[in-house]
């Protein structure tokens, strides 16, 4: 069996530099890319524990609701009053037969004029 032997391939000095610049370039993006991973990190986990901060002060900000309208008096609403009140419903529907009249009004008032024309 032959024993290989290493062969050398001669780099100019030029090609040389250029590759060590390009290589350490790469490297210092490199070590970029890993500082801002790491604050990304952080912040992520600051970010969850705000959230997490906040979720409990939800929960005791419910209960605390849910406390306060068991302690408070109910009022009993007569049913007159509940009877006055209008739903959005009827109220939307109320404006649109308004808005309705108002369009048949000018629309006779334009065919008025049309015919006072004509």
């Amino acid at each position: 069996m032959k024993v290989q032997t290493p062969i050398h391939v001669r780099i100019d000095y030029e090609d040389a530099v250029t590759a060590k610049k390009s290589l350490l370039s790469s490297e210092s993006d490199f070590i970029r890319i890993l500082r801002t991973i790491k604050k990304y990190k952080l912040l992520r986990e600051t970010e969850l524990n705000y959230k997490l901060k906040m979720q409990k002060r939800m929960k005791e900000l419910k209960k605390n609701i849910e406390k306060l309208n068991e302690t408070l008096p109910k009022i009993k609403v007569p049913n007159i009053l509940k009877k006055g009140e209008l739903k959005k419903e009827e109220i939307s529907k109320i404006k649109k037969t308004k808005e309705d009249k108002d369009l048949d009004s000018q629309l006779r008032e334009i065919q008025q004029r049309l015919k006072k024309l004509g």
